[in-house]
């Protein structure tokens, strides 16, 4: 396998180890040291760089990645990278009232939050909202998009990138990109939120737990020491 010195993960709250336990407290203090990024850099023997957020959208995550690239360019050649692809309909969204960015949100969201970070008006944000999920939003299209920046990347870091399907719900990927694909008796595809569900009986659907983090963490180690070579 290559040598690395550093794993860089970004996604969503699934990658990030988001709601791991109920408990607050617990929450807190473990969540960081169990989610699958931190038992696979200790796998891989390397430092875990992870800047994922609860919420953020696909177009938030590669806007950081690209960003963390530009930043730290003498890190990247020593770096593989991870990336938990999140839901296709959240947003990345702009304030000009905050000038910055908002955590990112899905356009079904409440409007009274949207409002509130952009000191707009709820009936400003339900007219936006409705416009743009009549005429501007085709999910085929936004996964086109999300499949053209999954390349950029790949070619950006010399194909030193995983892609996993964290919360994003769909099973397209590109044939020459490394898309981690699960396998089961019971589940066979790339959607890790369904593999979840057909393997762990118990499993109710929200967000990874411990065990399912260390399950992960175990599943990236084998595909990464089979495809870096």
């Amino acid at each position: 396998m290559k040598k690395y010195k550093y794993l860089v993960v970004n996604g969503c709250s699934f990658t990030q180890g988001g709601s791991m336990y109920d408990d607050d407290d617990k929450q807190q203090l473990l969540f960081e040291k169990n989610r699958f990024s931190k038992k696979l850099s200790d796998k891989l023997n390397i430092e875990e760089i992870n800047i994922a957020c609860g919420g953020n959208s696909n177009d938030k995550i590669f806007r950081e990645l690209f960003d963390w690239v530009e930043d730290n360019g003498e890190m990247v050649k020593d770096s593989l990278f991870v990336i938990g692809l999140s839901d296709s309909m959240r947003k990345d969204l702009y304030s000009n009232h905050l000038k910055r960015y908002i955590n990112s949100s899905e356009i079904h969201q409440d409007i009274e939050y949207i409002a509130e970070y952009f000191n707009a008006s709820a009936k400003e944000v339900e007219q936006w909202r409705n416009f743009e999920l009549k005429y501007l939003i085709d999910e085929d299209e936004i996964e086109r998009k999300t499949i053209r920046d999954c390349v950029l990347f790949d070619s950006l870091v010399d194909g030193n990138v995983v892609f996993l399907n964290a919360w994003r719900r769909s099973e397209v990927v590109h044939p020459k990109l490394k898309f981690l694909k699960l396998k089961s008796e019971k589940y066979e595809g790339y959607i890790w939120f369904d593999y979840m569900y057909a393997n762990y009986s118990n499993y109710e659907g929200h967000h990874p737990e411990e065990l399912h983090h260390h399950e992960m963490a175990e599943l990236l180690y084998r595909y990464i020491n089979e495809n870096f070579k």
